[in-house]
């Protein structure tokens, strides 16, 4: 539609090229709607990646593989074997044999990978049940975060059965010290970790968000004490929540269990009555996976 009322303006001031999208008028020439997308190189891309990932299948299933066994099996000239090949390799994926004749082995990457996503199954299957319960005892949202480097991901969620509830997509992510999920988390960790994080960038995503190193370890002393975190629109401004560390058998955090609802639901005053049920959630959580 905008392409059409454009196209009716400058006839009456230029020349439009309807193949180009370009208006040629005196001393200027504007374009009034984007090149076509490039379907072609997209397809490209993604055969590439698909080659790559095929690779990575045929060698993990092979004790040892060379390049000429996996241009037979893969039907693959070689030259893009041998790229497919290099590229795992930069990214640590396989690594090559001392052998004479090179040939290609998984690295333990791999596997890390692997047991992390069991070790991720195995954290959602403990908790939840204890979500459920939680959220049907108070109506609201409970969420389950890991942590990824500065950051704790969503990996679980229990929505409220309230039309007015707060919503993030799983996947989400978001820094540790603007979350009560990420501030419970920061809390457990130990206090060469505590420095190393608040020596880095802290970015305010509100204007609740704390972003002074010496409030955040106010918060830290605060949360040690209470067992709970807690934010008052640090993340959203509307949102209040709070949280609780899920932790391991050697006492290390492993995820972090909270409550989150409209702040209209969730005064100050109630947020000590909200920490006592999220504690429980969180060390009942700690128990199943101790089991």
């Amino acid at each position: 539609m905008l392409f059409l009322e454009l196209e009716q303006l400058v006839l009456y001031n230029g020349t439009l090229d309807k193949v180009t999208g370009d208006v040629k008028a005196p001393g200027r020439r504007m374009r009034l709607r984007p090149p076509a997308y490039n379907f072609g190189k997209a397809r490209t891309t993604m055969d590439s990646v698909k080659s790559v990932l095929r690779i990575i299948e045929a060698v993990a299933i092979s004790p040892e593989i060379g390049v000429s066994d996996l241009s037979r099996q893969l039907q693959q000239p070689k030259t893009t074997v041998q790229r497919g090949l290099m590229t795992l390799h930069e990214a640590g994926w396989i690594r090559p044999t001392n052998e004479p004749r090179r040939r290609w082995k998984i690295t333990s990457k791999l596997f890390m990978l692997s047991r992390s996503a069991e070790t991720e199954a195995r954290l959602r299957r403990a908790a939840l049940p204890i979500m459920q319960a939680l959220r049907d005892e108070t109506q609201e949202t409970t969420h389950l975060m890991v942590r990824e480097e500065r950051h704790l991901v969503l990996i679980e969620r229990v929505d409220s059965p309230l039309a007015l509830r707060t919503v993030r997509d799983l996947g989400s992510r978001s820094p540790l010290h603007t979350s009560a999920n990420g501030k419970a988390f920061l809390a457990h960790l130990t206090a060469r970790e505590q420095e190393d994080y608040l020596a880095g960038k802290l970015t305010a995503l509100t204007e609740n968000s704390k972003i002074d190193p010496d409030l955040i370890r106010k918060d830290i002393t605060q949360i040690r004490r209470l067992g709970y975190a807690t934010n008052i629109g640090e993340l959203d401004l509307h949102v209040h929540a709070v949280a609780a560390a899920v932790m391991n058998q050697d006492g290390r955090p492993v995820a972090a269990l909270s409550i989150s609802c409209p702040s209209s639901r969730l005064p100050i005053e109630k947020m000590p009555f909200f920490g006592e049920k999220v504690i429980a959630a969180a060390r009942a959580v700690s128990q199943r996976l101790a089991v």
